[in-house]
């Protein structure tokens, strides 16, 4: 009986219904065009994920529609697994929205955390005014020192009721790599929450998003805040990033509330924009052929002569979220150095190619040099090539017969041995006078 339920025909439309069914699926287009370059599993830590995943919902919706694998842990309690296992990072990214958690559970500390940002993890974190010293202290030790507890960022002259403000100014000033440039023009962001200052002792870190000059910090017991503390104005951070060296990326935003399903104004595309530049979604560079030769052929060497015309040149790619594209700047710079750069150059762009390319004369100076390409900018990820090559002096066939500047000593050579043929003529063929008369004045004695 249940062979006789799908007769042949019916089996084939049902198979021809599957195909064009798989078809379909295959051919949908993406939900989301931004994606990690790297790996994206994301460890999220929360305060309690009964509550914070709905109070996160879209914020963390966003991420998974971005490609990353969200594995929700409570931060008080040991996770499942070390953020680095037999020197391989478990995970790629680590959100932390656990601002009041006073220590975290199990192997995962202060300590844990930056041995992941050494080991190339990425971390964002969300603050508030009951940040505990446990974050502060891993703040600090990229020189981004928050305000003190229980305090908020107030702005006298904003709309808000609240203590919170409304940063919408100064973002046009704000890279363009970390936000973009719908998010950087658009609506202003609402931030409720505590203030951080960068110190300018650390380069590698820089503020992403600053408070207006009407802005002040002030305790949230305080019930006449009319008097500022010692973060006024536009030295108030309110999200901050670092870069380190190995291109791991860190971000410091100080308030939870931002990233919530209660935000408003521009919050959520900010949030969006802030996360996938964490996340090395966005701004990061590679460099996919570097390559140097004399000018007119094509082979690299690595003995070159002095005074040679040399062209140097390097393919750098930007990746825009699902592939790699050309990347175009005009300040991309090439040095040859042995101690000190002899040669600093600013390499010519081809923004369909992405290739940078320069010609340079070498120096008359032989002896090993570095040709070098490093190329650091706040929100893109660095770039660094260095090749050391010889340089040697002419042999002694390559000189000129005759130097130019050798003229004078030429001459002088050549008059001389013109004077010494003329003495030495007058020398044998002259005769004395004297001395013949004082001869025959003896023989008439």
């Amino acid at each position: 009986m249940a062979r006789s339920l799908l007769s042949p025909l019916s089996l084939w439309q049902t198979l021809c219904l599957c195909l064009s069914l798989c078809v379909s699926l295959c051919t949908l287009p993406p939900t989301a065009s931004a994606r990690p370059v790297g790996g994206a599993r994301t460890l999220v830590l929360l305060d309690n994920p009964a509550t914070d995943e709905l109070r996160y919902s879209r914020f963390l919706a966003g991420l998974a529609d971005r490609g990353h694998s969200l594995t929700l842990h409570a931060a008080a309690q040991a996770p499942s697994r070390p953020l680095i296992v037999f020197e391989e990072l478990a995970y790629d990214h680590v959100v932390v929205l656990a601002p009041r958690i006073p220590s975290f559970g199990g192997a995962l500390k202060i300590a844990g955390l930056i041995d992941f940002v050494n080991a190339g993890g990425n971390v964002l974190v969300a603050a508030s005014p009951e940040l505990s010293e446990t974050l502060r202290d891993f703040a600090y030790e990229f020189l981004v020192d928050f305000d003190e507890p229980r305090t908020a960022v107030f702005d006298a002259f904003s709309t808000l009721n609240a203590p919170a403000v409304l940063a919408g100014p100064g973002r046009e000033h704000t890279s363009r790599h970390v936000l973009s440039d719908a998010v950087r023009s658009g609506p202003a962001v609402v931030f409720a929450g505590i203030a951080h200052k960068v110190s300018p002792k650390n380069p590698l870190a820089f503020p992403v998003l600053a408070a207006a000059d009407s802005a002040y910090a002030y305790d949230v017991a305080d019930r006449q805040p009319l008097t500022g503390g010692p973060l006024v104005g536009s030295a108030i951070s309110l999200a901050s990033a670092f870069q380190a060296r190995n291109n791991a990326r860190v971000v410091f935003v100080g308030s939870t509330a931002l990233f919530s399903d209660e935000a408003k104004a521009g919050n959520e595309a900010f949030a969006a924009d802030l996360s996938a530049w964490a996340f090395q979604e966005r701004s990061v560079l590679k460099l996919a052929h570097v390559a140097h030769h004399r000018v007119g052929e094509s082979r690299q060497h690595g003995i070159y002569r002095i005074k040679d015309a040399l062209q140097y040149s390097a393919r750098i790619l930007e990746w825009s979220g699902s592939a790699w594209v050309p990347f175009a700047a005009p300040d991309v710079q090439f040095e040859a150095a042995m101690l000190d750069p002899y040669i600093r150059t600013t390499m010519a762009p081809s923004p369909k190619t992405g290739l940078f390319t320069t010609t340079f004369v070498l120096p008359d100076q032989y002896g090993v040099f570095t040709f070098r390409l490093d190329y650091k900018r706040h929100g893109l990820s660095y770039l660094h090539a260095a090749e050391t090559v010889q340089v040697r002096p002419y042999r002694h066939d390559q000189y000129p017969r005759f130097l130019v500047v050798a003229y004078p000593y030429y001459a002088n050579i050549f008059s001389m041995m013109a004077a010494f043929f003329v003495f030495s003529l007058l020398f044998l063929y002259n005769k004395d006078a004297g001395g013949a008369s004082s001869k025959t004045k003896i023989k008439t004695l």
